[in-house]
C-alpha cells in the first residue's frame, strides 16, 4: 500500500496558524506604532502651546496696564522674570521632578523692535519685525514660531507664542513667550517607552492567546490525521470525537468512504479470487468438450458440443474483463506518451478489418493532420476499440461507421458514429453500470457487459470523459481529452 507521506519535512498546520496570527498581529501593531508615534510630538506641542497662549495673553495684559503713552514699561516684568530665576522648588509631576523656570519672554514695541529679552542673548533695539510671531502678531493675526538656537542640533528648539499688547485699539507692542521642546522631548520619549512597553505587553498575550487558539482549531485536525494513519495501518481503530464542526462533517465522510472502499476491496479481492478459481474448471470443460467432438457424429450433439465451446469461450471473456476492469480501477497514475493520432486510429482499423469485411461494414476515418495524442496509448486503444466494437455490434451489413479526431482548444474530441438503431432511451442512463448489456441484433446474445465500464475507468484516469447519444439514425460516441 503507498505510504501517506507524513514524515516528509513540512510545517505543521499548528505552526501555519500561530506564523499567520504573528504575521497579521505583527502587521497590524506595525499600522498602530506608526500612526500614535507619530501623532504623540505634535499633540504635546499642541497641549504645550495651549498652555503658552494663556501665559502670553496674561502677560500682554498686565504690560497694556502699565502703558504710559505710546511707551511699554518693562520693568515690572524685568522684575518679575529676574525674582523667578532667583526662587528655588522642587515640583514632582508623577515621575518628572522640575527644579527650575524655563519659559522665556521677550517684548517688542510697534515696529517690532526689542525692548526686553529675558535670556539676554540679544539687545534692546534689536529688529525682530521678521520673526514670524512678531509679523503676524502685529498684523492682527495668531504668530507662533518654533526655532533653533544651534540650527544644527535639534534639542536647542524654542517654541514661541506671541500676544499683542495693546493700546485701546492700538497694537503698541508684542509680547511672546517661549519654551525649550527639550523639556517636551523628555515626556515624549518617556510616553513612547511606556507606549512600546505596554504595546509588547499585548503583543505577547496576543501570541499567547494563537498558541492556545491554534491548538483548539487544529486538535481535531490533528485527530482527524492520527486516525487516518491508523486506518492506513490497519489497526481499524473507531473514529475519534471530532465535533459538528466542517471538521467532524469530514471525519464523518471520511469514515463513510472508508466503510465503502473496505467493502469494494472486499468485492474486488472476491472477484479476482473467483476468476483464478473458474478460469481451471472452464478449461477443463473446454478441454473436454474438444475431447467429445473427435467421438461425436450426430448433428444435435455437435450443436450442443458448439454451444458449449460458445458459452465457455464467453465466460472465458467475461472473466478477463473482470480481471481487467479491477485492475484498471486499482491504478492510479498512468504511463502517460505522446503519440501521433494518424498511425494510432490506421492501426486500430487495421485490428478490425477482418470483422468489418466479414459484415460488409466501411470504416471511414477523419483524422486532423498533425494532430498528437498524449496519454497511455495501450489502455486509449483498448477504450476506442470497445466503442468501435459496439459500434460494429450494433451496425447493419452494408453501413458505415466513422471515426473523426480533432482537437479544439485544450481539448482532443473523438466521436465513433454508427448507423444503427441506436439505444432505448431507458438504457442510456445505465449503459456505464457494470454487467448491464442490451441484446446484439445479428446473435440476440448480450455481451459482458464490462466494455463501457472500462472506457469510462480509462477516461476519468486520463481526466477526460465518455458520453453516449443517439443520432439519426444510430448511436454516436463522444470521447473527450485533455492535450
Amino acid at each position: 500500500m503507498p505510504c501517506v507521506r507524513d514524515c516528509e519535512p513540512g510545517v505543521s498546520l499548528r505552526l501555519r496558524v500561530i506564523i499567520t496570527f504573528a504575521l497579521l498581529m505583527a502587521a497590524s501593531f506595525t499600522v498602530v506604532i506608526r500612526l500614535i508615534l507619530s501623532d504623540v510630538r505634535p499633540r504635546y506641542l499642541e497641549a504645550v502651546e495651549e498652555a503658552m497662549v494663556d501665559t502670553a495673553e496674561f502677560i500682554a495684559a498686565m504690560l497694556s496696564k502699565s502703558l504710559e503713552g505710546e511707551d511699554i514699561r518693562t520693568q515690572d516684568i524685568e522684575a518679575v522674570m529676574e525674582a523667578v530665576r532667583k526662587r528655588s522648588f522642587e515640583a514632582r509631576i508623577y515621575n518628572i521632578v522640575k527644579r527650575g523656570v524655563s519659559m522665556q519672554v521677550y517684548v517688542t514695541d510697534a515696529r517690532g523692535m526689542l525692548l526686553y529679552d529675558s535670556t539676554g542673548r540679544h539687545q534692546a533695539g534689536e529688529d525682530f519685525s521678521r520673526w514670524r510671531d512678531v509679523y503676524l502678531t502685529l498684523r492682527g493675526r495668531y504668530g507662533a514660531r518654533s526655532t533653533r538656537a544651534v540650527a544644527t542640533d535639534a534639542s536647542t528648539q524654542v517654541l514661541f507664542v506671541a500676544a499683542p499688547v495693546r493700546k485701546d485699539d492700538r497694537i503698541a507692542g508684542v509680547v511672546s513667550v517661549g519654551k525649550p521642546t527639550n523639556s517636551i522631548s523628555f515626556l515624549i520619549d518617556i510616553a513612547k517607552r511606556r507606549f512600546l512597553f505596554s504595546l509588547l505587553i499585548v503583543g505577547l498575550a496576543a501570541l499567547a492567546v494563537s498558541v492556545a487558539l491554534s491548538f483548539w482549531i487544529t486538535r481535531p485536525v490533528k485527530r482527524l490525521i492520527d486516525w487516518v494513519l491508523s486506518v492506513q495501518r490497519g489497526e481499524g481503530r473507531r473514529l475519534p470525537p471530532l465535533g459538528t464542526s466542517e471538521i467532524g462533517v469530514l471525519g464523518a465522510a471520511m469514515e463513510e468512504m472508508q466503510a465503502r472502499l473496505e467493502g469494494k476491496n472486499y468485492i474486488e479481492d472476491y472477484v479476482r479470487a473467483l476468476t483464478h478459481e473458474l478460469k481451471s474448471p472452464l478449461t477443463g470443460i473446454k478441454g473436454a468438450g474438444e475431447i467429445l467432438r473427435d467421438h461425436v457424429t450426430d448433428g444435435t450433439d455437435l450443436k450442443f458440443l458448439d454451444n458449449i465451446d460458445s458459452e465457455v469461450n464467453r465466460l472465458h471473456s467475461l472473466l478477463d474483463r473482470m480481471l481487467q476492469l479491477s485492475r484498471l480501477e486499482n491504478v492510479r497514475a498512468i504511463n502517460r506518451t505522446r503519440f501521433g493520432a494518424q498511425v494510432f486510429f490506421q492501426s486500430l482499423a487495421d485490428s478490425f478489418h477482418a470483422r468489418l469485411t466479414a459484415k460488409d461494414i466501411r470504416l471511414e476515418l477523419e483524422v486532423q493532420d498533425g494532430l498528437v495524442m498524449e496519454g497511455d496509448e495501450l489502455l486509449l486503444r483498448q477504450a476506442v476499440g470497445n466503442l468501435l466494437a459496439n459500434a460494429l455490434d450494433f451496425s447493419p451489413a452494408g453501413t458505415l461507421i466513422g471515426i473523426r479526431a480533432v482537437k479544439a482548444g485544450d481539448k482532443l474530441g473523438i466521436t465513433v458514429r454508427d448507423h444503427g438503431a441506436g439505444i432505448p432511451d431507458f438504457a442510456l442512463a445505465k449503459v456505464f453500470d457494470k454487467f448491464f448489456s442490451l441484446s446484439r441484433p445479428d446473435t440476440g446474445k448480450k455481451s459482458t457487459g464490462l466494455g463501457l465500464p472500462f472506457v469510462a475507468e480509462v477516461m476519468a484516469l486520463h481526466g477526460g470523459s465518455v458520453c453516449l447519444a443517439n443520432a439519426d439514425p444510430g448511436l454516436e460516441a463522444k470521447i473527450e481529452l485533455p492535450c
